[in-house]
């Protein structure tokens, strides 16, 4: 095999962490509130996948559309019932904020249930699997390495493409830039808001229905990956959705890859100190430049240093004299 298998676990899980992020981002953009329930929403994905490959009998990429679907309305049904009701009410950032971690136990108690209820009706053990054998091979490689990667990449030109080229991603940029100021021009919020709502559930679904195709998973897979999917997007920068692009792969790579080398150096027991690695980037992170990449970039281009050093990359237009 060209790639070795701990690269290949490590740019999969980094694929699906950068879906994650990506979501993650959009959602505090457009809410203006960090939504904790975020992992949950692959959790959902992690049993549209292993319904459709343990109950059903089909291949789990057959479950991939319809787990988009079901996270995506998951979604909605959340801000209906919990967010937008609370912002009616007059409910602050913080209030909302304590609402997404009520809805994290929530939706991972759910997730909860129904691995028991799968086990009860089907004999199936739900609660701790991997989805292997389902998979196919693309020469040495794995199924779920050539599409994890593939379906990222086309949901960053897809997203790009939106954001920059449709009407409701222009709407969704200037309700996250001056909610009050959209709302004057015309700009409908409730429906930019159930869009982006759907659009990150579906996103996080999809990330999560990929997950046991090569990582073992559990009903609190989806609660326990908020650590990391958070210090991918604030890498990025929280007020960046591209950021989340190289934050997610970033982190995600880094788990993976930190987590093997110190086994290999240090011993084995390593291993169960995975969780420790995105809380460390958090915390560096926040103690260096809360603002992630983003507010690395804008430092470098407004000192003069910076500015000079870009120029000569050619990164930076030399402004005309007058």
């Amino acid at each position: 095999m060209l790639i070795p298998a701990i690269w290949i676990a490590a740019l999969t899980y980094a694929s699906e962490l950068t879906l994650l992020s990506m979501g993650f981002t959009l959602t505090y953009l457009t809410a203006k509130i960090p939504n904790f329930a975020h992992g949950t929403y692959a959790g959902i994905g992690i049993y549209v996948s292993y319904t459709f490959s343990k109950i059903l009998g089909f291949s789990p990429y057959w479950g991939f559309p319809f787990s988009f679907v079901i996270g995506g309305l998951i979604s909605i049904l959340i801000y209906f019932l919990v967010i937008g009701v609370l912002q009616r009410l007059g409910g602050g950032a913080i209030v909302l904020t304590i609402s997404t971690l009520a809805i994290q136990i929530f939706l991972a108690g759910a997730t909860n249930i129904y691995a028991f209820w799968l086990r009860a009706k089907y004999s199936t053990y739900a609660s701790l699997f991997m989805l292997k054998d389902f998979d196919f091979k693309l020469g040495d490689f794995p199924g779920i390495f050539i599409v994890s990667m593939g379906l990222t990449v086309s949901c960053v030109i897809l997203l790009h493409y939106m954001l920059t080229r449709t009407k409701i991603g222009v709407a969704m940029r200037a309700t996250a830039e001056d909610p009050e100021l959209a709302s004057v021009l015309g700009i409908n919020i409730n429906q930019v808001q159930v869009f982006s709502w759907f659009l990150t559930g579906g996103m996080a679904s999809l990330a999560g229905s990929m997950i046991p195709l090569w990582f073992m998973s559990t009903p609190t897979t989806g609660a326990m990956m908020i650590t990391p999917i958070m210090a991918g997007s604030l890498l990025g920068g929280f007020e960046n959705v591209y950021g989340a692009v190289i934050g997610g792969l970033a982190v995600g790579v880094s788990e993976i890859m930190l987590t093997y080398w110190g086994s290999v150096i240090l011993g084995a027991w390593v291993g169960e100190y995975r969780p420790l690695i995105p809380m460390i980037f958090l915390v560096i992170i926040l103690l260096i430049e809360p603002r992630g990449l983003q507010g690395v970039w804008e430092k470098i281009i407004a000192s003069d240093s910076g500015q000079s050093i870009l120029k000569s990359l050619g990164l930076l237009k030399e402004e005309p004299v007058t």
